[in-house]
This record gives structure tokens, C-alpha cells and sequence, in this order.
């Protein structure tokens, strides 16, 4: 089982995107969700201190904290969501 959480900066960010956007990114993290390996579609992320990969939603990226990993449970901290322009320059 693959759990998301979102921290509380990702989920103002999340509140502020149009409806249509809210949309995609929930039915990207779903379809993740169901994914059978979920690490060939995110990208790992070498240089940042708070996150450890990113997934990629048209021109937004989400970054994400892998907090555990074992054989049944995967949990993820979204720590933040943004245009692909803007989101790196925060961390």
C-alpha cells in the first residue's frame, strides 16, 4: 500500500491551484497509488535536503519525502507542490 502525505505548505499550495489542476494531480497520485512499481515513474532527486524524488504532473512537479519502505507499505511526504519553474528555487 502506497500512503500520500501532504505537509501543511503543499497543502496551501495544493488549495490555491484551479479545480482542473487539483483534479490531475489527485488522479496522478491515485493512478500512482495503483502503479506496481511505483519508482520507475518518479524521479530520484540527489542534491535536495528535504526531498528524496519528484513526480512529474504536466507542468507542476510534486517533491516527495520517501519516509518508509518495506515490502507491503510505501509512505511518501509531499513537501511541495508548484509550477516546474518556481519549484526548485524554494529548497
Amino acid at each position: 500500500m502506497i500512503k500520500f502525505t501532504f505537509t501543511k505548505k503543499a497543502k496551501t499550495k495544493f488549495k490555491k491551484f484551479d479545480f482542473s489542476e487539483q483534479e490531475r494531480i489527485i488522479e496522478k497520485l491515485t493512478d500512482l497509488k495503483n502503479h506496481k512499481n511505483i519508482f520507475t515513474v518518479l524521479k530520484k532527486l540527489t542534491l535536495f535536503k528535504y526531498a528524496t524524488h519528484r513526480l512529474r504532473i504536466g507542468q507542476y512537479r510534486a517533491l516527495l519525502l520517501l519516509l518508509g519502505k518495506d515490502k507491503t507499505n510505501i509512505e511518501f511526504l509531499v513537501v511541495d507542490i508548484g509550477h516546474r519553474k518556481d519549484i526548485y528555487k524554494n529548497l
